[in-house]
């Protein structure tokens, strides 16, 4: 699975993605608030909320590393 086709797994089809990192299970899901769209990830103990799908792609939140490939 390509970047294009995580983000649209998650925005189109509106689903989580989980996978396993390190020996972890970790991830990221579409959710919403007050009319607001956001993406919560998780990673190890490690949680965070970004406000689109571009900031989650290319964060190095998951073991200082980012989904989208650099």
């Amino acid at each position: 699975m390509n970047i294009n086709q995580l983000k649209a797994k998650i925005l189109d089809d509106g689903s989580g993605f989980t996978f396993t990192l390190d020996g972890k299970l970790c991830g990221m899901e579409p959710d919403s608030r007050n009319k607001k769209n956001y993406y919560p990830a998780w990673y190890r103990d490690k949680n965070k909320n970004f406000n689109n799908i571009d900031d989650l792609m290319n964060d190095k939140f998951f073991g200082d590393k980012s989904m989208a490939i650099n």
